[in-house]
């Protein structure tokens, strides 16, 4: 059977092939993480603070967060210096460790990111995360170091997260985050602290 039907015209796809690349573009924008999605949840929040021994309660001033990069607006989800600054100031302070007053507390915090590592094309994306933590005494010549890791982990996101890449790739960005913060806080509950 003969298709009657006239072909498209050349206008038509031109349009056609504009709005496809405007699509493109769209789902390719970069989506930078945000900071109280990257914090631990509430729920974890009180389930580790009851692990944490009294000695860190409220006595931890988080020094400033380095590390952190820009999205760019074209392609990728990164985690920027003040993001990262909100996050770990905001997981400190629902799990009760930062202190009322800044510059008070008896530890300090160091935090770098080191890493943060994405694939170039966000399908079903894997996004690996190191952090370098350094909890130190507070002196005046700079205090003893208690405790010096670096912590990887990785973290994936699917269609049951997104359909769009760009958000998988920034949900599995602060979840990789989210969980780095988790495992210091293990790790600090078990911690031996001078008395």
């Amino acid at each position: 059977m003969i298709d009657r039907r006239p072909a498209p015209s050349r206008s038509a796809l031109a349009v056609l092939a504009a709005a496809a690349c405007a699509c493109a573009l769209l789902a390719g924008c970069g989506t930078p993480a945000r900071p109280l999605e990257s914090s631990l949840t509430d729920m974890d929040s009180l389930q580790l603070r009851s692990w944490l021994s009294p000695q860190l309660r409220r006595n931890i001033d988080l020094l400033p967060v380095t590390g952190g990069q820009e999205t760019s607006m074209w392609w990728g989800s990164r985690i920027n210096a003040m993001t990262l600054n909100q996050t770990y100031q905001e997981s400190l302070r629902r799990l009760g460790l930062m202190p009322d007053v800044p510059e008070t507390g008896r530890y300090q915090l160091k935090v770098e990111v080191l890493a943060l590592a994405q694939p170039n094309v966000p399908v079903l994306p894997e996004v690996a995360l190191s952090v370098r933590y350094t909890l130190t005494e507070r002196a005046a010549g700079g205090g003893k170091v208690l405790y010096q890791r670096t912590l990887r982990t990785t973290q994936k996101a699917g269609i049951d997260h997104s359909l769009n890449p760009s958000e998988q790739l920034r949900i599995a960005t602060e979840s990789a985050l989210r969980n780095n913060i988790a495992d210091l806080v293990r790790e600090l509950a078990s911690l031996a602290l001078p008395t």
